[in-house]
């Protein structure tokens, strides 16, 4: 059996086991433990880990269908694996000792990432010591480090240049905050510390981690965020979509009767749509991992990386809002699979980094020479 084969049959395995409780972990905010154990089994919290500590160093094109696989029956578990898969990108832009301190265990180690800048930080002999509050950290109660940026920018800074912190489990805990409308199973907490001591080895600077800056691994395509980090959040959303399509095509089969009688054609023209708009969004996912998996990636395929992924997901809620629209008012209800799906795609669409306005700033500007926003 291939290595692929074998991949997409651990794959099916573990979205079959999240699939059948999508509905307790959406009602209960959290992923289960069993389902998080098999989606470590599988092999995505490895997935991009450098070959020198025991990582798969998998393709780029190869996770995101494997986490868009995820998505079609369980969005939340879709969306930690990604973030386990790509939480190996910013750990290797640590230093030697503080990758060695992550992947002691093994390339199977946990890692949630906070990018926006919280907290407090001061520079002490040796290292730092953190404080303060870290929000939406998807996986807290599972993972087994966070990646922390701070300190926060202001006057409580210091001046001090934003760092990312690896924080071992230990170390910190965390607050039930993520009442969310959707991607409730994610478990995107608030993490807390206080005066918890960071040693300089397992310190690097934000900027670094941004432009994938990989330590010790000479060789490698440096990645800037702006090329992978589009990936990472729309692939289980492309999942999403599709989950909320074959519901979709199920009810389009029926005629409908009563006062929607009329609408029948219509909501098969919606259907083809929809479906036309997650094919492609799918293909410029795939273009995206086809750049990330290159040799070099130049600014403006990040660029154009960036912009990619901010419009695949603009047609991934276009799609999802019209196949909501088929379903009626009973999809809407808490029981139906359609309003859940529908809520796990509006959530990870407001999120601040994936807008596509200052995705298409920068890949305009940066055609013209000039540094868009970041």
């Amino acid at each position: 059996m291939s290595l692929a084969t074998e991949t997409q049959a651990a794959t099916d395995e573990v979205a079959k086991l999240a699939g059948a409780q999508a509905a307790q972990a959406d009602t209960e905010r959290r992923v289960s433990p069993d389902v998080i154990r098999a989606v470590v089994d599988a092999g995505f919290a490895r997935w991009r880990v450098p070959s020198r500590w025991g990582g798969a160093e998998r393709s780029h094109k190869e996770l995101t269908a494997a986490v868009a696989r995820l998505g079609e029956e369980c969005p939340s578990t879709a969306w930690l694996a990604s973030v386990a898969a790509y939480a190996a990108r910013y750990v290797a832009c640590l230093p030697e000792q503080g990758q060695a301190d992550v992947w002691a265990e093994g390339p199977d180690t946990l890692a949630a990432i906070v990018f926006k800048p919280l907290g407090k930080a001061d520079e002490v002999e040796g290292g730092f010591r953190l404080s303060g509050s870290w929000t939406y950290v998807s996986g807290v109660d599972h993972f087994d480090w966070a990646l922390l940026t701070g300190p926060a920018p202001g006057p409580d800074s210091g001046g001090q240049p934003m760092r990312l912190f690896a924080v071992p489990r230990r170390d910190y805990t965390y607050e039930d905050t993520w009442t969310s409308l959707g991607m409730r199973g994610t478990g995107s907490h608030t993490l807390v510390l206080d005066d918890v001591f960071v040693p300089a080895h397992r310190v690097c600077l934000r900027e670094d981690a941004m432009r994938g800056a990989m330590v010790g691994h000479p060789g490698h395509t440096q990645l800037s965020n702006p090329a992978v980090s589009g990936l990472m959040f729309v692939a289980p959303v492309l999942g999403a979509a599709r989950g909320a399509l074959g519901i979709a095509q199920q009810l389009v089969a029926v005629a409908p009767t009563g006062p929607r009688a009329a609408a029948g054609q219509p909501y098969q023209v919606d259907f083809a749509r929809a479906a036309g708009e997650i094919d492609a969004a799918q293909l410029l996912l795939e273009r995206a991992a086809a750049v990330a998996d290159g040799d070099a990636v130049p600014p403006e395929l990040a660029n154009r990386n960036r912009r990619d992924c901010a419009l695949a997901l603009e047609m991934l809620v276009a799609a999802t809002d019209r196949l909501l629209r088929i379903g009626g008012t009973r999809a809407q209800d808490d029981a139906h699979p359609m309003q859940r799906y529908w809520r796990d795609v509006r959530s990870v669409a407001s999120h601040a980094v994936m807008q596509f306005e200052p995705a298409g700033l920068a890949y305009t500007l940066g055609l013209q020479g000039l540094v868009g926003p970041t």
